[in-house]
């Protein structure tokens, strides 16, 4: 069926998408635009499934976002290279027109009807993104990728089991990371025919770094940014391993690891124990803590000073920050404890 037939029966009401089985619509405007692309580009589009009622209508079973696409095109409802379908050249518009897709009539029981639809809705597997990239740039690069995650010790240890390419997209991901590249698919592409000896080489020394210092690779990203900040201090890090890793534990087992940045709480704990720092066991001020903090102060029309930069805030608006640095030895106690706002509490935080 061309575009053009299957929008006149949508306008004209043959084609009825909107019927209780399907879902509402999904696609957001750049995967709307993706379909127009897809016709304009001549990239077929997936089968349409359609149900023949008693009365000749025809009921969508599956591609609705897609129609609904197509619909807010033609009627200047979605821009596609920045323009509507009115601002579009004719030559553009009789090509989108002439498209033809591939439509599947289906017709029977009821109960037919039913099981056709969760047929389609359900034996159907989405690709994974790895798949997917896999599929638009299979070559030497991510042959690469999928034969170091399988055969390297390190690899094998810290990533985990493997699923449809979950590991080989972290890999790719970490190497972005570390060669300062914002648009992954693109690096793949480029380097699709490349071998992947270089960035394999790379990698290694990361993932090295945190098999020698951590024992569990729950939050791994985390400690791959730690590998990429901290990579000349391995030997110190190996030799306070066992600390490092009762107190990440301990941390992360604590309430504590609910209300902070992991990533920063677990840098600073690291780097009090290289540094030979003893930090207190409590990390956070209580809402105690803060209520006998605020009785101390004085109170203007139910508004309390920030320390740092001396305007009036309600308490709400108000943190208790350590005067000196927790992870400097900073002790968790009201005599170690001030009233910041919370630009204020955010600035000495970065610094």
């Amino acid at each position: 069926m061309k575009i053009k037939e299957l929008y006149e029966k949508i306008r004209d009401g043959i084609i009825i998408s909107d019927i209780d089985l399907q879902r509402e619509i999904i696609y957001n405007t750049e995967k709307q635009q993706l379909v127009i692309d897809s016709i304009l580009n001549q990239v077929p589009l997936p089968a349409f499934y359609l149900w023949k009622n008693e009365d000749e209508k025809l009921e969508v079973l599956d591609g609705k976002q897609r129609i609904e696409s197509i619909k807010k095109f033609i009627e200047n409802d979605l821009m596609y290279n920045d323009k509507i379908w009115k601002q579009t050249d004719r030559e553009t518009q009789d090509k989108f027109n002439s498209t033809e897709l591939s439509v599947i009539v289906c017709s029977g029981s009821e109960d037919l009807k039913r099981k056709i639809f969760n047929r389609i809705n359900t034996l159907g597997v989405p690709l994974s993104p790895y798949e997917v990239l896999n599929g638009l740039y299979n070559g030497e690069y991510l042959r690469g990728v999928t034969s170091y995650i399988s055969q390297d010790k390190d690899a094998l240890k810290i990533l985990g089991p493997n699923s449809r390419g979950k590991n080989q997209m972290k890999v790719l991901k970490y190497i972005c990371s570390l060669r300062n590249v914002k648009e992954l698919d693109d690096y793949v592409k480029t380097n699709q025919s490349k071998s992947f000896a270089d960035d394999q080489r790379l990698i290694m020394k990361n993932l090295k770094f945190i098999r020698e210092v951590f024992d569990d690779y729950g939050h791994l990203d985390i400690l791959f940014n730690l590998s990429i900040k901290y990579a000349k201090d391995l030997t110190i890090w190996k030799e306070h391993k066992s600390d490092i890793n009762i107190r990440i534990k301990r941390y992360l087992k604590s309430d504590d690891a609910k209300f902070t940045d992991k990533a920063v709480e677990i840098e600073n704990i690291i780097q009090a124990i290289v540094q030979g720092i003893s930090v207190d066991d409590k990390r956070l001020f209580t809402l105690d803590d803060k209520r006998e903090l605020l009785a101390q102060k004085e109170c203007q029309e139910n508004k309390y000073q920030c320390e740092s930069c001396k305007k009036w805030f309600y308490k709400e608006e108000l943190q208790v920050d350590h005067i000196e640095p927790w992870s400097k030895g900073g002790r968790t106690v009201l005599s170690n404890a001030q009233l910041l706002c919370g630009p204020c509490n955010r600035k000495k935080s970065n610094t």
